[in-house]
């Protein structure tokens, strides 16, 4: 798998490399800034920062090389060999259509980073939008984080025998599927989350019989007590690769402390790092909303060592980051985080 992957990361950086020269944003004899790179390409504004990711990928592999703030090409990059995108979707264990859907985001880059469509858009004509965001995340490093989330979910306990689960951003089930089934022998009252009623109205067709559930409309940017989650009142709150989503972070786990009793457990998976295959890809659904303010920083993701200090900052203690940096599932950049809450 961790071939595959390399291979992957080193196609897509290829890709970026092949956008910035084919549309003449950074010409084979120039030297420009990313500021200047931005405006010959004609990125939209909440793009930017993609293209910045992009900079700073392909310099720090070689691509390109620094002359202060300037970026040049040392030597012309090579195309990406692209028809490769089904063998290598394929041994990361992801549907056939990803590798399709991901070959016409390529094909469509500079329109998608000048707003002249929305990858959303895309995402839409490839059919069902959750089935396809579910297709992003089945595969054989994400199928792996959530069978290690779902584990140290089962052992949780709660004062009066019910378990009192909220999943913040539940998407298209991923993560509570596995959550579910490890969690099948426990009365529970489980809560799925989402800020969207695509994913809300979904979960709820698919898991209305399953005992103990309900399903709302939550946001993360939003105080939770006035979306219906009452201060101490949770055992075990998940997220699954969602968290970055947050705008204020420190607010978002102030209000998840909030909502759990001193010992309550958070378990969340987080990326941990750019991956070059995903600046290419959904990495796009990053970018504010039209109306929205840019974003302050250009980092999507924090180490683990940032989130330590973050979550003690909110009233968590870190017990574990999984996988360590050694394992060879850590190459996808992929981590599952477990914190208690601690008495203040």
């Amino acid at each position: 798998m961790n071939t595959a992957l390399n291979e992957l990361e080193h196609l897509s950086l290829g890709v970026m490399a092949q956008v910035l020269l084919h549309t003449e944003a950074l010409p084979l004899q120039a030297w420009r800034n990313a500021e200047q790179i931005n405006a010959a390409l004609g990125t939209a504004a909440r793009h930017a920062w993609v293209v910045r990711r992009w900079l700073a990928a392909l310099t720090r592999v070689g691509i390109l090389r620094e002359n202060g703030e300037q970026l040049g090409w040392p030597a012309p990059p090579l195309d990406p060999q692209v028809g490769e995108l089904p063998r290598l979707y394929a041994e990361l264990g992801f549907p056939a259509n990803m590798a399709r859907l991901h070959t016409q985001v390529i094909e469509c880059l500079p329109d998608l980073l000048r707003d002249q469509f929305t990858l959303t858009h895309l995402l839409m004509l490839g059919g069902d939008p959750v089935k396809v965001l579910g297709a992003y995340q089945h595969n054989h490093f994400t199928a792996a984080i959530n069978h290690a989330l779902a584990e140290r979910a089962q052992p949780i306990s709660a004062s009066d025998g019910l378990l009192r689960v909220l999943e913040l951003g539940g998407g298209a089930r991923c993560t509570t599927d596995a959550v579910l089934t490890a969690l099948q022998a426990r009365e529970k009252d489980y809560r799925f989350t989402d800020i969207s009623s695509l994913f809300t109205g979904a979960a709820q067709r698919q898991l209305r019989l399953e005992p103990g559930m309900q399903f709302a409309l939550l946001d993360l940017n939003r105080s939770f007590s006035d979306q219906g989650i009452a201060p101490r009142s949770q055992d075990l709150v998940i997220a699954g690769n969602v968290l970055h989503n947050a705008r204020d972070l420190p607010y978002c786990l102030g209000q998840i402390r909030t909502c759990l009793g001193d010992g309550g457990t958070l378990l969340f998976s987080e990326s941990i790092a750019d991956n070059p295959a995903m600046l290419t890809f959904m990495h796009l659904l990053l970018s504010p909303p039209f109306d929205a303010p840019l974003r302050t920083s250009d980092e999507a993701f924090m180490a683990p060592d940032a989130w330590r200090l973050a979550l003690q900052a909110a009233g968590f203690e870190l017990l574990e980051v999984w996988p360590a940096a050694s394992e060879p599932l850590a190459a996808a950049g992929q981590r599952v985080f477990h914190a208690r809450g601690v008495r203040a």
